[in-house]
């Protein structure tokens, strides 16, 4: 099921012939959503971990460097084949079947929005599950190992020998085998640690801002995600963009207006001459409260025009009937 700030995305890749596939940790399970929609597994509360990107089912790139704190949840298939009824013209039938309008009296149902919520997990843990992190982890081991076989063997045996030797090496396999996971954790806590309190410290600059300013923080990130795709989406190049790290926020009045000065960490996939690839920027989004705006929320929506009264397809930035302008759909808008 498409949403709004999805439709110009999914045109794009399927005029590039790319797929994405996005795997998500949920609980003990990796489950998946494809942008070709060959596969849709419910998400509720996953943590993204990977994505693939294809074109015409050839890997062509992926990532795994995500940030664990954010939780997302998508309209599910269970919800999608849940009957519906219209209250325009009262027919039921499943909520698929509304994606495009209600297939008797065309009412557009507007659905949109990725359940977007800062979970408080301090981050996934990327280090651990890093092949090459192993590989050293396990190199570190076998030395430590064999030192400490070498040693034993020396003081332990009258004379030095070939057979000396094959002992030596027996006891560091087994030395190896015993204290590689005791190295391992060792090794993770040493080096996750300090990662681990700049998050502690980041996170709670993160919880005061919210109690402080009493936003409601579902609503600002669906409306920032919302508005950073249309900004995006809108460069014909990029393909994808992803919220690798949220690093402060920021609240000031001007005059009657409230603004949230939001600086993240962002990566931006680009198409450009048959090649897929990546690249990382510090981005400032300043987002307005709106003062005037029409109801968007989670879910499925049936939105009005405030002009003549006409149900109107909020993709199209506009009422189909009247041509009035429908500029604020949402709580907070992006400025620059």
């Amino acid at each position: 099921m498409a949403f709004i700030s999805d439709t110009f995305h999914q045109k794009k890749l399927k005029d590039y012939h790319i797929n994405i596939k996005t795997k998500y940790a949920v609980g003990n399970k990796i489950l998946e959503k494809n942008t070709d929609g060959s596969k849709s597994d419910d998400i509720k509360s996953g943590i993204r971990i990977e994505k693939q990107y294809f074109q015409d089912g050839v890997l062509k790139h992926s990532e795994k460097d995500f940030d664990s704190r954010i939780e997302y949840t998508f309209l599910s298939k269970e919800e999608e084949n849940k009957e519906f009824c219209c209250p325009n013209c009262g027919v039921k039938t499943l909520l698929k079947d509304f994606v495009n309008g209600c297939p008797y009296c065309k009412t557009y149902y507007n659905i949109d929005y990725t359940d977007k919520e800062l979970g408080n997990k301090y981050h996934y843990d990327r280090v651990l599950k890093n092949t090459r992190y192993r590989v050293i982890t396990a190199m570190i081991d076998f030395l430590i190992s064999l030192g400490l076989s070498f040693l034993f063997v020396l003081f332990s045996s009258r004379t030095f020998n070939s057979y000396d030797l094959i002992k030596v090496f027996l006891y560091t396999i087994i030395l190896s085998l015993l204290l590689y996971y005791a190295f391992y954790l060792l090794d993770a806590y040493i080096i996750l640690s300090p990662i681990k309190r700049y998050k502690d410290r980041q996170n709670q600059k993160q919880i005061d801002f919210w109690k402080r300013t009493r936003i409601d923080k579902k609503i600002f990130f669906n409306n920032l995600n919302y508005e950073a795709r249309k900004y995006y989406y809108s460069k014909m190049e990029v393909i994808d963009y992803d919220v690798l790290d949220y690093l402060s926020f920021k609240e000031y009045q001007e005059e009657n207006d409230f603004y949230v000065e939001v600086l993240a960490e962002i990566r931006i996939v680009t198409y450009q001459n048959g090649k897929i690839s990546s690249h990382t920027k510090k981005e400032t989004f300043l987002m307005r409260k709106v003062k005037d705006s029409l109801k968007l929320g989670n879910g499925v929506n049936i939105i009005e025009c405030p002009n003549c009264g006409a149900s109107i397809d909020a993709a199209l930035g506009h009422c189909e009937y009247c041509h009035t302008e429908i500029k604020n759909l949402q709580e907070w808008e992006l400025i620059k």
